[in-house]
Protein backbone atom coordinates (compact mmCIF):
# COMPACT_ATOMS: atom_id res chain seq x y z
CA UNK A 1 0.00 0.00 0.00
CA UNK A 2 1.20 3.50 -0.80
CA UNK A 3 0.12 6.57 1.16
CA UNK A 4 1.13 10.20 1.42
CA UNK A 5 2.74 10.81 4.82
CA UNK A 6 3.92 14.44 4.71
CA UNK A 7 5.21 17.29 2.64
CA UNK A 8 8.23 19.22 3.88
CA UNK A 9 8.44 22.99 3.49
CA UNK A 10 11.61 24.90 4.36
CA UNK A 11 10.70 28.09 6.22
CA UNK A 12 12.62 31.12 7.42
CA UNK A 13 10.57 31.67 10.60
CA UNK A 14 9.04 28.68 12.39
CA UNK A 15 6.71 30.73 14.57
CA UNK A 16 5.27 32.65 11.62
CA UNK A 17 4.90 29.50 9.51
CA UNK A 18 3.19 27.59 12.33
CA UNK A 19 0.76 30.48 12.89
CA UNK A 20 -0.18 30.36 9.20
CA UNK A 21 -0.37 26.61 8.53
CA UNK A 22 -2.00 25.66 11.85
CA UNK A 23 -4.26 28.71 11.68
CA UNK A 24 -5.52 28.01 8.18
CA UNK A 25 -5.91 24.24 8.63
CA UNK A 26 -6.84 23.92 12.32
CA UNK A 27 -4.26 21.11 12.41
CA UNK A 28 -2.56 19.82 15.55
CA UNK A 29 1.02 21.00 16.06
CA UNK A 30 3.98 18.90 17.20
CA UNK A 31 7.25 20.65 17.87
CA UNK A 32 9.38 22.45 17.32
CA UNK A 33 11.99 19.73 17.69
CA UNK A 34 15.70 20.50 17.30
CA UNK A 35 17.65 18.09 15.10
CA UNK A 36 21.41 18.18 14.44
CA UNK A 37 24.45 15.96 14.21
CA UNK A 38 26.03 13.62 11.68
CA UNK A 39 22.76 12.02 10.52
CA UNK A 40 21.20 15.43 9.82
CA UNK A 41 24.35 16.60 8.07
CA UNK A 42 24.39 13.46 5.89
CA UNK A 43 20.70 13.70 5.02
CA UNK A 44 20.76 17.41 4.21
CA UNK A 45 24.26 17.81 2.80
CA UNK A 46 24.86 20.77 5.13
CA UNK A 47 27.75 20.52 7.61
CA UNK A 48 26.85 22.05 10.97
CA UNK A 49 23.15 22.27 10.15
CA UNK A 50 20.63 22.49 12.94
CA UNK A 51 17.01 22.07 11.94
CA UNK A 52 13.99 23.22 13.88
CA UNK A 53 11.24 20.76 12.83
CA UNK A 54 7.55 21.26 13.44
CA UNK A 55 4.61 19.26 12.17
CA UNK A 56 1.00 20.24 11.51
CA UNK A 57 -1.22 17.12 11.36
CA UNK A 58 -4.28 17.52 9.16
CA UNK A 59 -7.63 15.81 9.69
CA UNK A 60 -6.72 12.95 7.30
CA UNK A 61 -3.43 12.28 9.15
CA UNK A 62 -1.16 13.77 6.47
CA UNK A 63 1.34 16.19 7.93
CA UNK A 64 2.97 19.41 6.88
CA UNK A 65 6.60 19.35 8.03
CA UNK A 66 8.04 22.82 8.55
CA UNK A 67 11.85 22.91 8.65
CA UNK A 68 13.85 25.96 9.65
CA UNK A 69 17.55 25.45 8.89
CA UNK A 70 20.00 27.20 11.18
CA UNK A 71 23.77 27.54 11.00
CA UNK A 72 24.12 27.24 7.23
CA UNK A 73 23.52 30.82 6.08
CA UNK A 74 20.28 31.88 4.48
CA UNK A 75 19.77 31.00 0.85
CA UNK A 76 16.45 31.68 -0.70
CA UNK A 77 14.87 30.12 -3.78
CA UNK A 78 12.07 31.61 -5.80
CA UNK A 79 9.13 29.30 -5.00
CA UNK A 80 7.13 30.53 -7.99
CA UNK A 81 5.26 27.45 -9.22
CA UNK A 82 6.23 28.28 -12.79
CA UNK A 83 9.81 27.22 -12.02
CA UNK A 84 10.85 23.59 -12.50
CA UNK A 85 11.27 21.90 -9.13
CA UNK A 86 8.89 24.23 -7.30
CA UNK A 87 6.02 22.62 -5.42
CA UNK A 88 2.94 23.78 -3.58
CA UNK A 89 0.82 22.21 -0.86
CA UNK A 90 -2.87 21.80 -1.71
CA UNK A 91 -4.98 21.66 1.44
CA UNK A 92 -8.65 20.69 1.62
CA UNK A 93 -10.62 22.93 3.97
CA UNK A 94 -14.28 22.63 4.94
CA UNK A 95 -15.10 26.26 4.09
CA UNK A 96 -12.87 28.00 1.55
CA UNK A 97 -14.11 31.52 2.35
CA UNK A 98 -13.31 30.94 6.04
CA UNK A 99 -9.87 29.62 5.08
CA UNK A 100 -9.17 32.71 2.98
CA UNK A 101 -10.38 34.93 5.84
CA UNK A 102 -8.10 33.14 8.36
CA UNK A 103 -5.15 33.54 5.98
CA UNK A 104 -5.94 37.26 5.49
CA UNK A 105 -6.20 37.75 9.25
CA UNK A 106 -2.66 36.32 9.49
CA UNK A 107 -1.44 38.74 6.79
CA UNK A 108 -1.53 36.41 3.77
CA UNK A 109 -3.59 37.31 0.73
CA UNK A 110 -5.45 35.27 -1.83
CA UNK A 111 -4.01 35.64 -5.33
CA UNK A 112 -7.42 35.59 -7.06
CA UNK A 113 -11.08 35.09 -6.44
CA UNK A 114 -12.21 31.58 -5.50
CA UNK A 115 -12.66 29.50 -8.68
CA UNK A 116 -14.28 26.15 -9.48
CA UNK A 117 -12.50 23.42 -11.45
CA UNK A 118 -14.58 22.35 -14.45
CA UNK A 119 -12.82 19.19 -15.62
CA UNK A 120 -10.39 16.44 -14.70
CA UNK A 121 -9.80 14.91 -11.27
CA UNK A 122 -10.43 18.28 -9.57
CA UNK A 123 -13.82 18.82 -11.24
CA UNK A 124 -16.26 20.48 -8.85
CA UNK A 125 -13.58 21.51 -6.34
CA UNK A 126 -13.50 25.19 -5.41
CA UNK A 127 -9.95 26.50 -5.13
CA UNK A 128 -7.78 29.53 -4.58
CA UNK A 129 -4.08 30.12 -4.11
CA UNK A 130 -2.88 32.07 -1.08
CA UNK A 131 0.60 33.55 -0.84
CA UNK A 132 1.85 32.04 2.43
CA UNK A 133 5.04 32.50 4.45
CA UNK A 134 8.24 32.74 2.39
CA UNK A 135 6.07 33.37 -0.70
CA UNK A 136 5.02 29.71 -0.92
CA UNK A 137 1.85 29.40 -2.97
CA UNK A 138 -0.64 27.37 -0.93
CA UNK A 139 -3.71 26.03 -2.70
CA UNK A 140 -6.84 25.91 -0.59
CA UNK A 141 -9.49 23.51 -1.86
CA UNK A 142 -13.10 22.94 -0.91
CA UNK A 143 -14.54 19.59 -1.98
CA UNK A 144 -17.74 19.50 -4.04
CA UNK A 145 -20.94 19.77 -2.01
CA UNK A 146 -21.78 16.45 -0.38
CA UNK A 147 -18.17 15.18 -0.43
CA UNK A 148 -16.53 14.68 2.95
CA UNK A 149 -12.86 15.04 3.85
CA UNK A 150 -12.78 11.23 4.24
CA UNK A 151 -14.08 10.85 0.67
CA UNK A 152 -11.31 13.15 -0.59
CA UNK A 153 -8.63 11.27 1.39
CA UNK A 154 -9.78 7.88 0.08
CA UNK A 155 -9.61 8.98 -3.53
Amino acid sequence: MTAFHHIGITVSDTERALAFYAGVTGGAVTGPLVKSGPAVEAATGHAGAEILLSFVRLADGVMLELAEYRGIGERRIDPDTGHAGAAHPAIVVDDIEAGVARAAHLGHRALSEVMTATSGPMEGFRYVYVLGPDDVRVELLEAPHGTTTADVASG
